[in-house]
């Protein structure tokens, strides 16, 4: 039996708690999980260990306090994280924040020894998520970036590999958000000889993460990671825009996301769809991130680092190899499922 899956996580935010809890749930069911086994590992196996931010109401309390959470992750000390971006104004608004160097930070790493240093900070903090991906290679551990930072690249997976550990990412995609369900149907309509003329993805949310979208550089790069994450599905070019167009405060961490699709079909016959889709971010992208937490500690058990882009390649909307959604999760069963 393999050692616990240990995770270290920085931003103690709504996906942060959701795991956590997650975690505490899947003890006793599997009502819910998409994959109970993974690499013949199941949700018992990862263990949280250490927890990081620069929100001065988070930092110093117990996790617990702030996530609701009764497990055992509840009675871990949210220690003071890294910044190098400018700080988030509804962070700012809620008082002074506190962070730490780099080199005292991986020197916490060295000290909590993680497998995985799992990265949920909110969107627009790039150059704190890149930082954040150099300490775990300093510090020996593995790392999964949700955020839309570039971090996972041809370079810097090389020199994770070198030191036999992995980087995951960049941009989760959720397990049926707004970029999946927006990349099945063109993928379906496709299959069924359906020609997809035109489309858009409109998503509406009211979380911290949709907050700091809004910044107008960080909404364009977004929007043209989805874009071209949804251009994989079709096998020819086709008009389309995907994005986040707006912070509602009252969704909390629901998200809504409209769609419109003008296409053709047998004697260029008009076929329209115009539909939405309300989803919650945090419990929507919870299976992913454990399904690839799992299967990255398979690969390193087995030292088979090579396939990480199998996993990354199903979990996030912008991986360094692009793969259509239907053959990411075929390739990531048959590898670490089946």
């Amino acid at each position: 039996m393999p050692d616990k899956i240990k995770i270290a996580i920085t931003g103690i935010g709504n996906v942060a708690s959701t795991l956590a809890k997650g975690l505490e749930f899947y003890k006793n069911s599997t009502e819910g999980l998409w994959h109970p086994k993974v690499g013949g590992l199941t949700l018992n196996d990862i263990e949280i260990l250490a927890v990081f931010d620069i929100d001065s109401t988070k930092v110093g309390k117990k996790a617990g306090q702030i996530t609701d959470c009764k497990a055992s992750f509840s009675d871990i000390s949210v220690e003071p994280g890294i910044m190098l971006d400018v700080i988030p104004a509804q962070i700012s608004q809620r008082g002074q924040t506190r962070s730490i160097n780099y080199d005292e930070f991986v020197k916490k790493l060295k000290m909590v020894k993680p497998d995985f240093l799992v990265n949920l900070i909110s969107s627009g903090l790039d150059k704190t998520s890149e930082r954040y991906a150099d300490a775990a290679l300093e510090a020996g551990c593995s790392f999964f970036n949700a955020t839309s930072a570039k971090t996972a690249t041809d370079k810097t997976r090389s020199a994770f590999e070198s030191k036999g550990l992995i980087i995951l990412g960049d941009d989760l995609m959720s397990q049926f958000g707004g970029t999946a369900f927006h990349r099945g149907m063109i993928d379906f309509m496709s299959s069924r000889g359906i020609r997809v003329q035109k489309a858009y993805q409109l998503d509406v949310g009211g979380n911290q993460d949709t907050m700091n979208t809004m910044a107008e550089e960080v909404r364009e790069r977004k929007r043209n990671i989805k874009t071209e994450s949804i251009a994989v599905e079709s096998p020819y070019p086709f008009r389309s825009t995907a994005g986040t167009t707006e912070y509602a405060e009252q969704l909390g961490d629901s998200r809504v996301s409209y769609y419109w699709m003008e296409a053709k079909g047998f004697l260029g016959s008009a076929i329209e769809m115009d539909l939405s889709l309300r989803t919650n971010d945090s419990t929507n992208g919870c299976n992913v991130i454990v399904d690839s937490l799992r299967a990255a500690k398979d690969l390193l058990i087995k030292k088979d680092l090579g396939k990480s882009d199998i996993i990354s390649s199903y979990a996030f909307k912008n991986p360094a190899k692009k793969m259509h959604i239907r053959e990411s999760i075929k390739l990531f069963e048959d590898s670490f499922v089946n």
